[in-house]
């Protein structure tokens, strides 16, 4: 801590005694001037170069405010020099809120448009299905009189007694008779009793 303080004093001290050096020198040179000793228009164009270039005028013991006034500021120079005057703040930027674009209204529901058939595509319908019941009938007919009389009785037991009916009257009438033995006897009454009437139960 010594030691930096004994540099500071140091440098302090030579400090101080250039700016007294200076001092003395300018005003040996104004003494010099004033006693007519130098040439007074010569001392004064150097000084005025000198104040210009170096800037001498900036010194407060010289210059603006000083005691000589052969270091006045220059002509169009501004010193001191003006404190830059704070830039405004920007004014806010209102956002114009964008206007609420309104939903579609939702579509109502479509009605579902009412299927009317006319009463011959009734009729055409009913013959159609009534045509494939007929081949239905007519392939198990066939499989029926391929079959042996003993096992095609039995697999008539669980059928419907109108399917039974109109399976063996497709039927071949040899075939559709074994069949018809091997029945119970209460069962093949009816079987016959329909077929004798033509009258068929709907399913």
């Amino acid at each position: 801590m010594a030691k930096k303080k004994s540099i500071f004093q140091r440098i302090r001290n030579i400090f101080l005694l250039l700016f007294f050096l200076l001092i003395l020198a300018v005003g040996g040179l104004f003494a010099a001037v004033h006693f007519e000793v130098l040439d007074q228009a010569a001392v004064e164009e150097k000084l005025q170069w000198a104040n210009e270039k170096v800037g001498l005028y900036k010194l407060p013991l010289l210059g603006y405010g000083g005691a000589f006034e052969y270091f006045q500021v220059p002509e169009g120079v501004i010193w001191p020099e003006p404190e830059p005057e704070p830039e405004p703040e920007p004014e806010p930027v209102e956002v114009a809120a964008k206007p609420a674009t309104p939903s579609p209204a939702p579509e109502p529901p479509k009605k579902s448009k009412d299927v009317k058939i006319s009463q011959k595509e009734l009729e055409a319908q009913a013959a159609a299905r009534e045509a494939a019941e007929k081949k239905r009938i007519s392939k198990l007919a066939r499989i029926y009189d391929n079959m042996k009389p003993e096992e095609a009785a039995k697999a008539l037991d669980s059928v419907n007694l109108d399917t039974t009916v109109s399976i063996l009257q497709k039927m071949d009438e040899s075939n559709a008779g074994k069949i018809l033995a091997k029945m119970e006897p209460q069962l093949a009454a009816q079987i016959t009793q329909i077929m004798m009437d033509g009258n068929r139960r709907s399913l």
